[in-house]
């Protein structure tokens, strides 16, 4: 990438305005579908702070930082040749990046600078120019905002940036809890939100979607199915391998598997495979892996069957429905979760999530083969446990491990707003 192309991506160092005419921003200008993430309240434009946004694609992340220019233009909090945006999808490698920033950074290094970095976790060892440029001291006055979709790249501390704060924040697919403040809801009842939210999820393309044509479209589901092959194409992983494990992952939702058993009735012969691919879909943000809890070492048992849930409604509709050659996606969803057996699967898998979310505590599922019990969501903090079930309807449940156990039913989810501890 030249600085050619920089200036093409940066309007506004010609331009103040241009901002105002960003495809990102003018996507979401005046719809009824978009959010006001209070995670762009949390970045601020103090000088020498950094910033990691962590997230899966097509959340929104782009937009964040986008808002975040436009701010400190309208502002005038700093000026339009120091709002740097750089994408690095387009970014050969580090020893290119570093090269780049250098360039812009350098004659910029004595006033106060905005330096956005989107998608920073396709440039191999990104954090070698990142160090080299803080150890330059082309960073003391700026301040950065990193994105990226790949949990395992994301993972930077203070070290690697001396004398600068770090702060990572999550963006996720939008909670129930959110849907109340996105204007296209209001018209709803809070048991319509919830069927809502379980048919169409919190991507945002799936809720413009909705709030357009009250369903969600294949284009939708081609458009997130696209970027998960293709990432997965990105770290070498094979279309087919990763096919198979997506199914066997809807298949067996809410229930404990083995890494062995995940691969059962599927081409995928060996254990480590199935665990390389799961920590890929982890490690890129769309799935969530349950240890169960052992309580004798008050942690979660390596050894012992996981628990593996998508995090959000619409990844089971792909991996459901689109691989599986299904025409209307939507149609086929609706279907699956009329049902009410499948129907608390997915309940169960939307609490998980949002216990994981916006708990703050270590989330386990807990198993006794001697007492043949099983709890969906155990919560550890600082030594106490608190316990949970899911189901679909009030039911009474005896204790276990000494503790109560609160039922969550969607009601109780409801009122909640989805978690509230």
């Amino acid at each position: 990438m030249d600085l050619n192309s920089i200036e093409i991506l940066n309007p506004w160092w010609q331009d103040s305005t241009a901002i105002e005419r960003d495809s990102h921003l003018l996507a979401v200008k005046g719809k009824a579908w978009y959010f006001d993430n209070p995670v762009k309240r949390k970045l601020s434009l103090e000088s020498s702070t950094a910033f990691i946004l962590r997230g899966p694609r097509q959340v929104g992340k782009t937009t964040l930082i986008k808002e975040k220019i436009n701010e400190a233009l309208s502002t005038n909090t700093i000026k339009p040749k120091n709002c740097i945006l750089i994408s690095c999808e387009a970014v050969k490698d580090f020893t290119e990046l570093q090269e780049m920033l250098a360039l812009i950074l350098n004659p910029r290094r004595e006033e106060k600078t905005l330096l956005c970095l989107d998608e920073i976790t396709f440039v191999k060892e990104w954090q070698r120019a990142l160090l080299w440029v803080s150890n330059a001291g082309l960073l003391t006055k700026a301040t950065s905002i990193i994105t990226g979709s790949d949990a395992k790249d994301l993972q930077l501390n203070s070290e690697r940036f001396p004398g600068r704060k770090v702060t990572e924040l999550s963006v996720h697919p939008f909670s129930f809890g959110d849907y109340f403040y996105i204007p296209c809801f209001n018209q709803f009842s809070e048991a319509e939100l919830f069927d809502i939210y379980l048919r169409v999820g919190g991507f945002p393309h799936a809720v413009s979607d909705f709030s357009q044509y009250g369903l969600v479209t294949d284009e939708t589901h081609e458009v997130y199915a696209n970027w998960i092959f293709g990432d997965a194409h990105k770290y070498g992983l094979s279309r087919e391998i990763l096919t198979h494990i997506l199914y066997r992952i809807v298949d067996a939702v809410s229930s404990r598997v083995t890494w062995q058993g995940l691969i059962e009735k599927t081409p995928v012969h060996s254990h480590e495979t199935a665990f390389a691919y799961v920590e890929h879909l982890e490690l890129s943000f769309l799935c969530s892996v349950l240890r169960c809890f052992d309580p004798t070492n008050e942690r979660g048992a390596p050894r012992k069957s996981k628990k593996i849930y998508f995090v959000d409604p619409l990844i089971y509709a792909i991996a459901g429905a689109l691989l599986r050659g299904v025409r209307n996606c939507h149609a086929w969803w609706l279907q699956q979760i009329s049902v009410d057996d499948f129907r608390g699967k997915i309940f169960e898998s939307i609490l998980v999530n949002h216990a994981l979310r916006h708990t703050g505590k270590e989330v386990y599922y807990w198993y006794s083969s001697t007492l043949k019990r099983e709890l969906d969501l155990l919560l550890e903090s600082n030594g106490q446990i608190f316990l949970y079930d899911a189901k679909l309807k009030e039911q009474a449940i005896h204790a276990a491990l000494g503790k109560p156990v609160s039922v969550i039913t969607p009601k109780v989810f409801i009122e909640r707003r989805g978690w509230q501890d």
